[in-house]
């Protein structure tokens, strides 16, 4: 529970869900969203979180100019458990600290958190809520190589990381089928909005 008067309301989802696309719909509806995975991409900017990531990694993460290659960083700490769990261990606590700094700023009854993996790193316990968005995983594969930015190899590596739907699910405060039309999807989420709106009064 944040120590704020907006609700915290967690937004997931697995790779190819649709989770952005929901965040966006929130935004436009003039919701506050907090991106999670765009503040971690950030902070590789900050010389503190780039001297702790070289520590642990070492300089084959860093590019030419000094900073941290995304890609090469994420082949190191995404081989397996225990490197993900070091990076984890550097990114997380900033993260959180920027996320709660974010929603003291918020008047608004509640804000969206996207993040996607707030299951996985314990993060739902400072929620009020979680909003899960479920799709089939042929169609979530389908939408993520038709982006371009995650060959196959890569989306079999990302869901592996993951947790599953079922935990998902079980987790979910709130759900979201994404499985359908754009319209059906804004239609849930106007929904769950007016619904948002009355619990958070």
């Amino acid at each position: 529970m944040t120590q704020t008067n907006t609700r915290a309301i967690a937004l997931t989802g697995g790779i190819g869900s649709g989770k952005s696309t929901v965040a966006k719909m929130f935004f436009d509806m003039a919701v506050p969203v907090l991106d999670l995975d765009a503040v971690g991409r950030e902070l590789l900017a900050s010389p503190k979180v780039q001297s702790a990531l070289v520590g642990v990694f070492g300089s084959d993460i860093q590019n030419e100019q000094g900073g941290i290659d995304r890609k090469l960083l994420a082949a190191q700490a995404f081989c397996d458990a225990k490197q993900t769990a070091r990076l984890n261990a550097i990114l997380h606590p900033e993260i959180v600290a920027f996320e709660q700094q974010w929603l003291k700023q918020q008047h608004a009854p509640y804000a969206i958190i996207e993040a996607s993996v707030v299951l996985e790193s314990g993060g739902i316990s400072r929620m009020d809520g979680l909003i899960v968005v479920l799709a089939g995983k042929t169609l979530r594969k389908k939408r993520v190589l038709i982006r371009g930015k995650q060959d196959e190899a890569m989306f079999k590596q990302i869901i592996e990381r993951q947790c599953d739907d079922v935990m998902r699910h079980k987790h979910a405060d709130y759900i979201l089928h994404n499985d359908g039309s754009l319209e059906s999807l804004q239609q849930q989420v106007m929904q769950l909005s007016e619904q948002l709106m009355k619990e958070s009064l």
